[in-house]
């Protein structure tokens, strides 16, 4: 059986837990991706209360899910690792919360594996780089289009919480990142990407209105979308890793054995 799962940390715990009373294997969700030849489950479906009853049966639990406390350490924890730019992200999630199972939480936090360790770090790393971008990023103001232009380039999958920061700080306009390839844009709340060549960078550029107007159309806009931050797939607690000033981006993973029983 595939468990299909989106990268939010309550998809991915849903997800674990199915895995485990089905022995199956966790597939992540794409937009478009369907699978004819195997029986699916998906995990956001799935009657949490019913499963982790059973979970607990066949495994004994996983402590972070009966701590409120606990529980918010290790979602902010896997949301800043599922951001890590790296082709396991996903399967080091999973990696860390069977040491979970197996040792409990404290285990994790206090980095008694290689699975821990890469994780803490890659938490470290990536809630480092949008905190940088948050307080250092400079833009450039296009007044006639309402618009903000800055340049820089992500290691890590972080731009739409960037773009969606400096929004909620400038109120009414959009907000564009431009790399050597793509131009990234927070408008009217959805995260955009277009060809760097097709954006009207330079300043007092005449077509820049035509652009941003045809960029508003609901078709444009909807042709646009980024598919690696589709809104569907936003955590409940996304708005948290996005506000300033938040507890997570300010001190992810400072947390230690002593905050808790």
């Amino acid at each position: 059986m595939l468990v299909l799962f989106t990268s939010s940390p309550r998809s991915m715990i849903r997800a674990y837990l199915a895995a485990r009373v089905n022995n199956g294997k966790t597939i992540e969700k794409t937009r478009g991706r369907k699978f004819f030849f195997e029986d699916t489950l998906d995990a956001d479906e799935a009657d949490y209360d019913k499963l982790y009853e059973e979970y607990r049966e066949k495994f004994g639990g996983l402590d972070f899910l009966e701590n409120q406390k606990l529980y918010e350490i290790m979602e902010d924890e896997m949301f800043w690792a599922s951001r890590f730019a790296a082709r396991d992200r996903n399967q080091l999630i999973f990696r860390v919360l069977q040491l979970i199972e197996a040792k409990g939480t404290k285990a994790y936090l206090a980095q008694e594996a290689p699975e821990a360790k890469e994780m803490k770090d890659r938490v470290r790393r990536v809630s480092g780089e949008f905190r940088r971008a948050r307080d250092f990023l400079s833009f450039t103001e296009d007044v006639a289009n309402k618009v903000l232009i800055g340049r820089a380039t992500f290691e890590h999958r972080v731009v739409d919480l960037v773009l969606r920061h400096f929004a909620r700080r400038k109120p009414g306009y959009a907000i564009a990142i431009l790399d050597d390839e793509h131009a990234h844009i927070c408008l009217d709340d959805e995260i955009l990407i277009d060809s760097r060549e097709r954006f009207p960078s330079r300043k007092g550029r005449k077509d820049a209105r035509r652009y941003w107007l045809l960029l508003s159309d609901i078709k444009n806009l909807s042709s646009k979308k980024d598919p690696d931050y589709d809104r569907e797939a936003l955590p409940d607690n996304y708005w948290k890793w996005v506000t300033e000033g938040t507890k997570t981006a300010t001190t992810a993973g400072t947390r230690t054995l002593d905050d808790f029983p």
